[in-house]
C-alpha cells in the first residue's frame, strides 16, 4: 500500500471538464495511479449579465468537487494543487460560488492568470521530453494558450480569452454549417490570434506539440479520415476543412469525424483556432502530448520539495 505522503494530486477546473490526476513517486519517476474527469460545461453555463453560473451548472460543478474531495481526502494538503482557469477567471467576483467550491473540494482553489496557466501547460508537456526548443498549444473551452520554451523552461507565453466554447457560442450555436458562417468565424479568430501570436514568431523552435481536448479530437478525427497518423499538418487541416464544409449540420459532421455529438458541437471552433494558429505561428507538424496542465502542477509541487522526477505512464 502506498504511503499518502508519496501521493500527489492536481485538480484542473476547466471551462468544459473538471480533471483530477493522482500520481506517486517511484524511483525518481512520477507514475499515474488514478485519474477522474467529469463534464461540467462551466463556460456554457456562465451568464454574461449576472457574471455568475446558471443554477443547474453550479449544482453540477459542486457535485463534481464533492466527488473529487472523497478521492483526495487521504492525501496531505501540501501535496495537492487545485486551480481554476478561464471561466474561473470570469467568476472572480462571484465570491459565494468560489467559497462554495472550496468548501465542497475541501482545499483552496487558486485562480490562475492566463500566463500562469500557459506556464503550467508547458511544464506538463515538456517534462517527459528531452531538452530542446519547442512550441506548445492548448485549445481549451474558454481560452487558448501558446508557449515557446527551451527544455523545461517557458520563454514566452500567450493566453487568448477565446476557446472552442466561446467561439462556438458566437458562430455555431445553431448546429448548422455553411461556408459564409465558417469564413466569418475564421476571420474573427484570425484577428484575435494574429496580434497575440506575433511576438512568438521572433523565437525559433525545433518541435511542436499540442495538448488537451480540442487538439486530441482534431488528431483523432484526422486518423479516422486517414489524413494523418495522428500528427496535425497544414495539408491535413486543408483537406479536413473541405470535408467539414461538405457537412450541412453537426449530425453529418459527427458521422464524418467519427466523434460523439458533445465533442462535435464544439469541433468547428476548435478546428478554426488550430487552423489560425498554424497560419500565424507558421507551424508545420504538430505532435500530440499526453502531458498537460495537471502534470505541470505536480512537477511544480515536486520541485518545491527540491526533487525533479520525470514522468512515466506506467
Amino acid at each position: 500500500m502506498k504511503s499518502s505522503n508519496s501521493l500527489y494530486a492536481a485538480i484542473d477546473l476547466g471551462s468544459v471538464s473538471f480533471h483530477l490526476v493522482i500520481m506517486t513517486k517511484r524511483e525518481n519517476r512520477l507514475v499515474w495511479t488514478d485519474c477522474k474527469k467529469e463534464i461540467v460545461r462551466l463556460a456554457a453555463g456562465f451568464d454574461t449579465r449576472s457574471k455568475s453560473l446558471r443554477p443547474d451548472v453550479k449544482k453540477r460543478a459542486l457535485k463534481c468537487l464533492e466527488n473529487f474531495h472523497r478521492a483526495i481526502r487521504n492525501i496531505p494538503q501540501h501535496n495537492i494543487r487545485a486551480v481554476g482557469t478561464s471561466t474561473f477567471r470570469r467568476l472572480r467576483h462571484d465570491t459565494q460560488f468560489l467559497q462554495q467550491a472550496q468548501s465542497a473540494l475541501g482545499i483552496p482553489i487558486e485562480v490562475l492568470s492566463g500566463d500562469q496557466e500557459a506556464e503550467y501547460i508547458y511544464r506538463g508537456v515538456s517534462y517527459p521530453l528531452p531538452d530542446d526548443s519547442r512550441f506548445v498549444i492548448d485549445i481549451g473551452g474558454g481560452s487558448t494558450e501558446l508557449i515557446v520554451g527551451n527544455g523545461h523552461r517557458p520563454l514566452h507565453t500567450v493566453s487568448i480569452e477565446l476557446g472552442c466554447i466561446s467561439l462556438t457560442q458566437k458562430f455555431f450555436l445553431s448546429g448548422t454549417i455553411n461556408r459564409e458562417q465558417f469564413a466569418l468565424a475564421e476571420s474573427y479568430a484570425s484577428k484575435r490570434l494574429q496580434q497575440s501570436i506575433e511576438p512568438l514568431t521572433k523565437f525559433q523552435w525545433n518541435s511542436e506539440f499540442g495538448t488537451s481536448g480540442s487538439v486530441k479530437a482534431i488528431s483523432w478525427a484526422m486518423q479516422h479520415r486517414d489524413l494523418s497518423d495522428g500528427e496535425i499538418t497544414h495539408e491535413a487541416l486543408d483537406e479536413m476543412r473541405e470535408g467539414i464544409l461538405r457537412c450541412n449540420n453537426t449530425q453529418q459532421l459527427a458521422s464524418y469525424l467519427g466523434l460523439n455529438q458533445r465533442r462535435t458541437a464544439v469541433f468547428c471552433a476548435g478546428f478554426i483556432l488550430m487552423q489560425q494558429a498554424f497560419k500565424h505561428a507558421h507551424l508545420s507538424y504538430l505532435k500530440i502530448s499526453q502531458g498537460a496542465i495537471r502534470e505541470g502542477l505536480i512537477q511544480a509541487m515536486i520541485e518545491d520539495n527540491t526533487m525533479t522526477p520525470t514522468l512515466s505512464e506506467h
